[in-house]
């Protein structure tokens, strides 16, 4: 069986979270569970849910997803749908994944209210809903506690990480593409908690797409080190696409019967890209001018963008009954469209993202389907272990030749070259041994730092990249 991190099984749960599926039994396993829903048209191929259906069933493939076990789903506990969250477990129990889903029915306006409150109800509820898992299945020190969720999901899994009574006993908090927080927030905790602040802000991973434009939102509190992006190829025009957890996943193939490219789904993510994208670079300064508005303008221009969203999903009221109030739209006709204008056309994040639309460019390119998505530490060992097999070949091959070179007659040392030749073979073959060596112990240290990313404390590349500077 593939090894497979914990950071790529929490994306395949997050994914779970996007099947709407609400007959699963407690207790079954993920395998199982797709059994079920192989029957049901929503997840054949032309469903709704066809997408994340075939990343589901390939990754359970993997017994590390398929045996999961699922448990405490937010529906059977009283919860409403927009706290949609349940837990996975192993089959020893060893391990347990708390995850919430992206933004649900009536939640759009919830996440407005974030970005200039210090929390909202629905954070609350997921709090409410985390405490009451840790306590129902008695969750302690000894077993990993895994927490994460996808958009709305993954700022609700940094917010219980942040405010629970538990937190000690979280290991990591896998965010996917979920937005920060209010400076307000950021604020009440640092005064809260002082020097437990950082210890509690070093479980917080973020994972986002290249392109994506929710993660950049609110203020972020996630570490710089403990980030990473993943190339997420979008069709152009599919502007959705770009948060969409399915492109984390997501390759090109070719029509069977047109033979015209098309967007393919897998069961493992996409590799990991330097940074954001020109969409993601831009969303990050917009963020940045509207979270430097007053808070009381912060919160009316959020107000109308997110009601906007929830109107798209035919909905006019969010889940608490939130209303657009006539300075909400004040506040963004005369202070939030500037800012957008502005930002697009100022800054040379938003003139390079129009650039790249007005030329109809591709802000992702496309993942061939035979790429190699994922480099697991278990195979950089293996090719490390191969160059110092090799490596000791060649250092007993200088030996041979040394004692070679030893074992001629005095009596034509002098008088042929062959002695001083052999040893000047020998003397390079020992370098090159040296340089195999230094190269052997690279691979030692590059899989010992991804090593540490799938067990959820990376480490800085940069002593491995002096090490390199040296050998050349």
């Amino acid at each position: 069986m593939e090894e497979i991190s914990e950071a790529e099984i929490s994306m395949v749960l997050d994914t779970y979270m996007y099947l709407n599926y609400s007959g699963a039994k407690d207790g079954s396993t993920l395998s199982d569970i797709l059994k079920d829903l192989e029957k049901l048209p929503d997840y054949r191929e032309g469903g709704s849910h066809f997408g994340e259906y075939t990343i589901l069933k390939q990754a359970a493939e993997n017994e590390a997803i398929g045996n999961l076990v699922i448990g405490c789903q937010s529906a059977n506990l009283g919860y409403d749908s927009g706290t949609a969250a349940c837990t996975f477990k192993t089959p020893d129990q060893s391990t347990i994944y708390v995850v919430y889903r992206g933004t649900g029915d009536g939640e759009w306006p919830d996440n407005g209210i974030g970005m200039s409150k210090e929390d909202t109800l629905q954070q609350k509820r997921a709090l409410k809903y985390f405490d009451q898992v840790v306590e129902t299945m008695g969750i302690g020190a000894a077993q990993r506690l895994i927490v994460t969720g996808h958009s709305k999901g993954g700022n609700k899994s940094q917010y219980v990480t942040m405010e629970s009574r538990y937190s000690d006993l979280v290991d990591v908090c896998y965010s996917v593409d979920g937005q920060g927080f209010s400076p307000e927030a950021v604020e009440s905790w640092k005064r809260s908690y002082g020097e437990e602040y950082e210890e509690r802000v070093k479980k917080l991973h973020g994972i986002y797409g290249e392109n994506d434009y929710v993660s950049v939102l609110g203020v972020g509190i996630i570490p710089e080190e403990n980030i990473r992006y993943v190339k997420t190829p979008v069709m152009h025009g599919n502007f959705a696409g770009y948060h969409d957890i399915k492109y984390m996943f997501a390759y090109e193939g070719k029509d069977p019967k047109t033979g015209s490219s098309i967007t393919l789904f897998g069961g493992r993510k996409n590799y990991y890209v330097s940074g954001r994208g020109e969409l993601g670079n831009y969303g990050a300064v917009l963020s940045g001018a509207v979270m430097a508005l007053p808070a009381g303008t912060r919160d009316g221009c959020a107000a109308v963008v997110m009601q906007m969203m929830e109107a798209l999903q035919g909905a006019k009221t969010g889940i608490n009954g939130e209303k657009l109030k006539l300075s909400d739209c004040l506040d963004f006709i005369l202070q939030g469209m500037p800012v957008i204008k502005g930002s697009l056309l100022l800054s040379k994040e938003g003139r390079s993202l129009l650039g790249a639309l007005a030329e109809k460019k591709e802000l992702s390119k496309t993942v061939p389907g035979d790429v190699y998505l994922e480099v697991k530490p278990a195979w950089i060992l293996d090719c490390g272990q191969k160059l110092e097999q090799t490596t000791g070949r060649i250092a007993g091959l200088k030996e041979q030749i040394a004692k070679s070179a030893e074992s001629i007659p005095l009596y034509l040392t002098g008088s042929v070259g062959m002695y001083r030749k052999m040893k000047l073979a020998a003397g390079m073959i020992g370098k090159l041994e040296k340089q195999l060596r230094e190269m052997s112990m690279v691979y030692g240290q590059i899989a010992e730092s991804y090593g540490k990313w799938e067990q959820d404390a990376l480490e800085s590349a940069a002593g491995v990249i002096d090490f390199l500077g040296k050998i050349e």
